[in-house]
């Protein structure tokens, strides 16, 4: 049985009817409700910024608690709980954890939150089918909504016991009782079946029983309630996701199954700490549930529902740490199934929040000196944005940005502060004394200056605040006159200069000089460049400007020193280096760039110390789609699935193009684009290529045996079309090819699974 389900959550998604037929006696109907109406609840679920993200109903139990579903307070940081006086409604209180919370039901149990009106008893069995049942809940938050129905069946589903109800309940209705005709609740409703009309669904009231005897405990909302179950799957096998990018998939039955029975595709993103980044996820077809997780961290993961409004999801979130995290497009009911999209996007300002360092946390400015702040060097500008996300000031209900400055005795620094979107307020702190400088208007209008001569070797923090509570972007820049890596006065300093000092983490977040393909420069490490703190050697630093999939080749000569080249992907684990690869004291590396963005290219020298000029030239392999990581080569279709290729999974459509400096069929001249799939014995796959730049050639290969599957026009038109059912378990070669030879152009590519392979 394969249901599509959709909760009845959160925030007004369409019109709710109440048009079902009364199963019992208006006067029973009557009474119950009378009796029944106090005891329920409006819970409102707001996040950390005080915004609200969704709301549910829920009910007093015996012993005055709140019971709802778990999906209702996933999520959250604080719910409040109102309830309805006749026309009216007035707060009760709020709670900011739950005391239990299933495990593998949708059920959770909120602590006492004031006097309870009224109570409602617990059945201890199940129902019958055909009993009469009223149903009590907030449908588009519509307070104390009565429906009535009877119980349709008893289903397992998913290993789960639900009762079906014929009672319309609709978003919002989630966490309401469902009640027989003695008073009693047998169920809490949980989802609607989208298919059908009247095929709405709730958890026992049996189990709700067995979970308000266990032990209390205090359980944040914003836990991961569901378990640690989306991190346990092979990162390596998962495909990637980049900052610009839109995605579009399906979940399928044989998908990822989460421990309550819903459906999850998951995608990598390589992020780095202090990093600001918005996933939404998008389907007409369920309610989507997205979660963006730090698979290396047993706390770290946050969720959302509704915040994209209707039935889609959005998170902003900062990212504490370097590496891998999980993008996971979910469902809030089990087993439900449909297409979706998931876009992820920069949360305001580039690739990174350099001043992010105490996002999301409160407290005194001396609170911000003791947690891991980005470093600003002397000579160094940066960007960045105060957002809700941000520190925020408990004195003066400010957001801020902070930075580590590492100063020497005696050393006179400027910093400037500027914005055109708020009054800059600048804050320079000795976190280890008494010295706290702050401005205004020094430099002018709404932006701050301060002058310092620093007291003593050590850190210092650099505040950018503003006057007023205030949202939007600003500039950063530091100035020192002497000590602290400062800018040398000798007039070599190249034009990759990146004055100051720390890791080649640090020189990649400096404002750099750009370098392009095709383009050669001429520079100098000399004192005064940023001197690497890992070795003690200069170093110059350059940003390139790549696309997924390109193919990069860089040289750098000196005849004065023995050359160390350096290409780094700041959002990322890629750092490639050489020392001799173009000859004697010259060095050369060709990498394939893994996603649109910017790289740094790194002037160094293997020798501490060595200074002289440089020359540093780009050549590239063109622009290129997300299939091509084997640009420039020629051979046949075999040749090219013996390659490192990037995966497609089952439910994904990837967008890529043929373009010179692809993959070049020998045997046609044809560019070609390569990706794997890993299949499983007896699954069927439909892949479909289209594009309305050139008549498109599809092949399915299987790299170990004689199979070899293609199309030209079954898609219509240009486009091309592919069923298989594969012959046993691992990997194929899906290649994205035209008819006539060097065709370029963009296309998408698609695969559907019609059973019988899980993708993870």
């Amino acid at each position: 049985m394969h249901l599509r389900h959709r909760i009845a959550a959160a925030v007004p998604l369409a019109a709710f009817a109440l048009a079902a037929p009364s199963a019992a006696p208006a006067q029973d109907v009557v009474a119950i409700t009378r009796r029944a109406s106090p005891a329920v609840v409006t819970l409102h679920a707001f996040n950390s910024t005080g915004r609200e993200v969704s709301l549910g109903s829920g009910f007093f139990l015996p012993d005055g608690r709140i019971a709802t579903n778990r999906h209702v307070v996933e999520g959250a940081t604080r719910m409040t709980a109102m309830t309805a006086q006749g026309a009216n409604e007035r707060t009760l209180g709020t709670a900011e954890y739950a005391e239990a919370v299933g495990r593998a039901v949708d059920l959770a149990i909120l602590p006492r939150i004031g006097s309870p009106p009224a109570t409602l008893p617990l059945a201890t069995r199940l129902p019958e089918a055909g009993e009469a049942v009223v149903v009590i809940g907030a449908p588009e938050g519509l307070s104390n909504t009565v429906s009535t129905g009877i119980v349709s069946a008893i289903r397992r589903i998913q290993g789960r016991t639900l009762v079906q109800i014929s009672a319309p309940i609709s978003h919002g209705s989630s966490g309401g009782p469902v009640l027989n005709m003695r008073g009693e609740v047998i169920g809490v409703s949980v989802s609607v079946l989208s298919e059908g009309q009247n095929l709405n669904f709730a958890v026992p009231a049996t189990e709700l029983l067995a979970l308000s005897q266990a032990r209390p405990e205090r359980i944040a909302f914003t836990s991961n309630l569901r378990g640690p179950d989306v991190s346990t799957q092979n990162l390596a096998r998962l495909p990637r996701i980049a900052v610009g990018q839109t995605v579009t998939g399906r979940l399928v039955d044989g998908d990822f199954v989460r421990p309550d029975g819903s459906y999850a595709d998951s995608y990598v993103y390589m992020g780095h700490a202090g990093e600001r980044i918005t996933a939404t996820l998008r389907s007409s077809d369920f309610d989507s549930w997205l979660v963006v997780d730090d698979p290396h961290s047993a706390t770290w993961q946050e969720q959302d529902d509704d915040s994209g409004g209707g039935l889609d999801s959005e998170l902003t979130v900062t990212l504490p740490r370097d590496g891998a995290y999980l993008i996971v497009a979910n469902s809030v009911a089990a087993q439900a199934t449909g297409s979706y999209s998931v876009t992820l996007r920069s949360a305001g300002r580039g690739a990174a929040d350099p001043g992010s360092g105490g996002a999301g946390a409160r407290g005194t400015l001396t609170d911000l000196g003791r947690m891991r702040l980005p470093r600003i060097a002397a000579g160094q500008s940066v960007s960045g944005q105060l957002s809700p996300s941000d520190f925020l000031r408990t004195d003066d209900n400010t957001y801020v940005d902070g930075y580590t400055y590492a100063g020497r005795a005696g050393e006179r620094l400027t910093v400037t502060m500027r914005s055109g979107s708020f009054d800059s307020w600048l804050v320079f702190d000795d976190p280890n004394g008494p010295m706290r400088e702050n401005d205004d208007d020094s430099a002018g209008g709404n932006d701050a200056r301060i002058t310092v001569t620093l007291p003593h070797d050590g850190n210092y923090v650099i505040v950018a605040n503003s006057v007023a509570r205030s949202s939007g972007a600003y500039t950063l820049s530091v100035q020192s006159s002497r000590g602290g890596g400062q800018p040398s006065d000798d007039g070599d300093a190249g034009p990759g200069t990146g004055q100051g000092g720390g890791t080649l983490a640090d020189l990649g977040h400096m404002e750099l000089p750009r370098i392009g393909r095709g383009q050669s420069v001429s520079g100098r490490l000399a004192q005064g460049d940023f001197l690497r703190s890992d070795d003690n050697t200069l170093a110059d630093g350059y940003f390139y400007n790549g696309r997924a999939g390109e193919q990069l080749t860089v040289v750098m000569r000196s005849s004065s020193f023995d050359s160390w080249l350096v290409i780094d992907d700041p959002n990322g684990p890629m750092r490639e280096t050489d020392d001799d690869g173009a000859g004697g004291n010259d060095a050369r590396l060709t990498v394939t760039l893994p996603h649109d963005g910017r790289y740094l290219v790194v002037a160094n020298a293997v020798r501490p110390g060595a200074t002289g000029p440089y020359t540093l030239s780009v050549q590239g392999g063109g622009d290129v789609g997300p299939g091509n990581n084997v640009g420039g080569t020629t051979g046949t279709i075999a040749d090219l699935g013996r390659m490192s290729l990037p995966r497609i999974t089952a439910g994904q459509s990837v967008s890529g193009r043929l373009s010179s400096g692809d993959f070049v069929r020998s045997d046609d001249d044809s560019y070609a684009d390569g990706y794997v799939y890993d299949g499983r014995a007896g699954e069927q796959i439909t892949v479909t290529l289209r594009s309305g730049s050139f008549d498109s050639w599809l092949v399915v290969d299987d790299p170990n045996g004689p199979m070899q599957e293609h199309d030209d026009d079954s898609a219509g038109g240009n486009d091309s079309q592919v069923t298989v059912t594969l012959p046993h378990a691992g990997r194929y070669v899906i290649i994205a090819n035209s008819i006539g030879p060097r065709a370029t152009g963009p296309y998408t590519l698609t695969v559907r699974s019609g059973g019988g392979g899980r993708k993870y």
